[in-house]
């Protein structure tokens, strides 16, 4: 009997740290920076983490709505994103977002 509880216990401990532990932790992109490439982009980069980022900006035209544009696809840490106004607008305020 003591033995059939020693092999359950070593089971149950086996499985709690099995959860535990997981997989290996990811973070976020990190160490983001933004700059304006000309005078319709924004580009930006993130230098560490392991997660993906793209660039966005409000872009402003002239007697009309401002908008939003974003880089329609994710980058991953190293690369150089860029998100382009059109019509005309001039981007400002550009950020990056991460996952």
């Amino acid at each position: 009997m003591k033995r059939v509880l020693s092999l359950l216990s070593s089971v149950v401990l086996g499985a709690a740290l099995t959860v535990a532990v997981g997989s290996p932790a990811s973070a976020d992109a990190y160490d983001c920076r933004t700059w304006y490439q000309s005078s319709t982009t924004a580009a930006g980069t993130c230098t560490n983490g392991t997660g993906e980022f793209r660039v966005y900006t409000r872009c402003d035209r002239f007697l009309q709505q401002d908008y939003t544009v974003y880089d329609p696809t994710w980058d991953r840490v190293g690369a150089t994103s860029t998100a382009t106004c059109y019509s005309g607008g001039k981007p400002y305020g550009a950020g990056i977002q991460v996952r």
